[in-house]
């Protein structure tokens, strides 16, 4: 696993956006234990903390529940029109 990287502030300020207005996004991430690389349309529910880690909560497009680590996300977060 790769030690956690803070995040720039305009990052986090764009997923909170997103979460409060319902956006879909499209983003590119890598999976915290095996570094798999995912790439995909969420639906981002919260960014919530865990063991000094922030996450991205949220629902793929088959309504699954996914958690990214947000300094896993190799993508600036855009939304889907």
């Amino acid at each position: 696993m790769k030690p956690y990287q803070d995040v720039p502030r305009h990052v986090t300020e764009r997923l909170e956006i997103a979460i409060l207005t319902g956006e879909t996004l499209a983003l590119h991430w890598a999976d915290e234990h095996s570094d798999q690389a995912w790439m995909g349309r969420v639906t981002p529910l919260e960014v919530i903390e865990q063991a000094g880690r922030r996450y991205l909560s949220a629902t793929n497009e088959q309504g699954e529940p996914v958690m990214i680590r947000l300094d896993l996300i190799r993508n600036l977060p855009t939304p889907v029109k």
